[in-house]
């Protein structure tokens, strides 16, 4: 693995973390801590919100395709990209579909 590769791995997964996080924001996130609304199961029973995840999801999938391009078209399987992939995908996940599916026990 080259410096180049770590180096444009790194930069991926903070644009990406960042990016993500923004998109998946609830509208009313901040009043967690305030009040009665303790978590984001509160907040989701208290607050009526429009819930617009959907379109975060949407432009969140593209962060996947550096990925595709890199491990399908050049065919060079690093592991720290390898890495990077599924810390992505896992925080992906979390921000939007499990936090919410802990909600429903």
């Amino acid at each position: 693995m080259t410096w180049k590769v770590f180096t444009l791995g790194f930069i991926w997964f903070c644009v990406s973390i960042l990016w993500i996080t923004f998109l998946s924001v609830q509208d009313k996130e901040w009043l967690i801590r305030e009040g009665s609304v303790k978590n984001i199961c509160d907040l989701m029973k208290y607050i009526e919100t429009d819930d617009v995840r959907d379109v975060g999801i949407v432009l969140t999938i593209p962060l996947i395709f550096p990925a595709i391009y890199t491990l399908v078209c050049i065919r060079k399987h690093y592991w720290f990209i390898s890495l990077v992939i599924l810390l992505i995908t896992a925080f992906w996940l979390w921000r939007f579909f499990l936090r919410y599916q802990i909600c429903l026990w």
